[in-house]
């Protein structure tokens, strides 16, 4: 048995509910979720925006400890801390076997369906199936999960900063580093700093950039935005693409990541990257269009990039992650700018929908 957040209907409250729970199965653990982010993704699908079958537990960005192992799961023990990430690829297809774990067939069964790789959930009500989202429905206390979407961390780190390593820290922080490619000195532009976007700033920081200009509406956001790492400030509006031109010797940015989603901003994305740069597309929805695309992209020699989860190979990417933090170069703890209790998770998500902060935390 778990207590979870279930939800039933889009824009409808999130009901406190006590879900059956399976035991783990072959290759699968059990998680007691200690922390979980409320991610723009888990807003998306309560505000009926993003479609997904019901009922369904929430939650994708997680951290907690094992309490039980499957068959065949040598790599954790239980007491082992672990960030879940729903990025569990299968290790053996073409994109695995090239180094592109994120483009694994067998994680976007779980973004998708909601589901474990094999079709099924482990959480039931009164014998309905409920589904996990992303496979991992982290707006419960317990779960069970893929072994791989489990990897382990030191127990010196906060489980409330260890959440947000699960996906808006590595996406962010990937976008920059891994997608984007920045490079010592260059000129990178982050449309959009919410737990994503600062990330993004905290990547190019770390990658060495030296002009990094964070765009945001949110005045809060664009001062964290500093604290972690950005050497400038602008207030969105449809004059960024003059701005960014007279910080950068009017040639544009080398790297434009853009965060946000919309198509003005992804319009502006491709306006600020430099003739030869790169825009990074990380928020971008359905309907969202790169637009003329001989004059904005062909002309200039512009590269635009999608970027799925950072670009991350979790098992490599997680540990390192916690590597820099330890070493005082990645900043997690002050990403979490309000906590709650579990019973108050529907007033984490309406801070989340508010766009308050950078990241509420759910503490259990």
């Amino acid at each position: 048995m778990t207590r979870a957040a279930l939800f039933e209907q889009a824009g409808a409250p999130l009901r406190l509910a006590d879900l059956d729970i399976a035991d783990p199965g072959p290759g699968e653990v059990a998680v007691d979720v200690k922390a979980t982010g409320v991610c723009h993704s888990d807003v998306g699908v309560f505000s009926g925006k993003l479609p997904a079958p019901l009922p369904l537990v929430l939650g994708h960005e997680g951290a907690g400890v094992v309490t039980a192992v499957g068959d065949g799961v040598d790599e954790l023990s239980v007491g082992d801390h672990v960030v879940l990430s729903w990025l569990a690829s299968c290790g053996t297809c073409y994109y695995c076997q090239r180094a592109e774990q994120h483009l694994c067939g067998r994680p976007r069964t779980m973004l998708g369906a909601h589901i474990l790789p094999d079709g099924s959930t482990r959480m039931s009500l009164d014998g309905t199936p409920v589904r996990q989202f992303c496979g991992l429905g982290t707006f419960s206390q317990r779960t069970v999960v893929p072994a791989g979407a489990a990897i382990r961390i030191s127990d010196r780190v906060p489980i409330a900063s260890a959440a947000l390593l699960g996906c808006g820290v590595l996406t962010g922080f990937g976008a920059a580093v891994k997608t984007g490619g920045v490079r010592v000195g260059d000129a990178v532009a982050v449309i959009g700093c919410g737990g994503v976007g600062l990330n993004a700033v905290q990547g190019a920081r770390i990658a060495g950039a030296t002009t990094i200009i964070a765009i945001d509406v949110h005045t809060d956001r664009l001062a964290l935005a500093t604290e972690l790492g950005a050497t400038h400030t602008l207030t969105a509006g449809p004059d960024v693409v003059k701005k960014v031109q007279q910080l950068t010797g009017r040639r544009g940015a080398d790297v434009v990541i853009e965060v946000a989603g919309r198509q003005e901003t992804v319009d502006q994305a491709v306006a600020l990257a430099r003739r030869g740069g790169t825009a990074v597309l990380v928020g971008a929805g359905p309907g969202v269009a790169v637009s003329e695309v001989f004059n904005n992209v062909v002309m200039s020699g512009k590269t635009v990039k999608g970027c799925l989860y950072g670009s991350a190979h979790v098992k490599r990417d997680i540990p390192q992650l916690v590597e820099l933090y330890q070493r005082g170069a990645l900043l997690l703890d002050q990403l979490v700018t309000e906590t709650f209790d579990f019973g108050d998770i529907g007033k984490a998500v309406e801070y989340c929908a508010d766009e308050n902060g950078a990241r509420a935390v759910v503490l259990s």
